[in-house]
């Protein structure tokens, strides 16, 4: 059961737009520039794990699923800052994650945690 986010979806797009460009290597992007129409919302689980094991994604690619939201940090790449509701707490690969079955056990925890959880990565 996840907790529910204070925030609504066009709320968090708009924090998440602010979070990325405030990141170094976000910021960088240019082909296309950041902004929040580069976060794509996802429905499931499942199209979650498809967007993310995807390695040709533009640097500032974004998905996001329920409260999560996850940027592209490198370009083509897999290293995918990690933002829950209002902060960004995590920089995850997915790669291996996705091969060994743990994808959703792990955006389970994600979405169970607290913030202090996530920001001290105890999740």
């Amino acid at each position: 059961m996840k907790k529910e986010s204070p925030y609504n979806e066009a709320q968090l797009l708009g924090i998440w737009e602010q979070i990325g460009q405030r990141n170094y290597w976000i910021r960088q992007a240019i082909d296309p520039p950041f902004d929040k129409t580069q976060l794509i919302k996802c429905d499931t689980l499942e199209d979650l794990q498809l967007s993310l094991q995807q390695t040709a994604w533009c640097l500032g690619q974004g998905f996001y699923y329920q409260q999560l939201c996850f940027i592209n940090q490198i370009s083509g790449g897999d290293e995918w800052l990690t933002i829950k509701d209002d902060y960004a707490f995590e920089s995850i690969s997915f790669a291996r994650v996705i091969e060994a079955g743990k994808f959703e056990g792990l955006i389970e925890r994600l979405l169970k945690a607290s913030k202090n959880q996530c920001l001290r990565l105890h999740y």
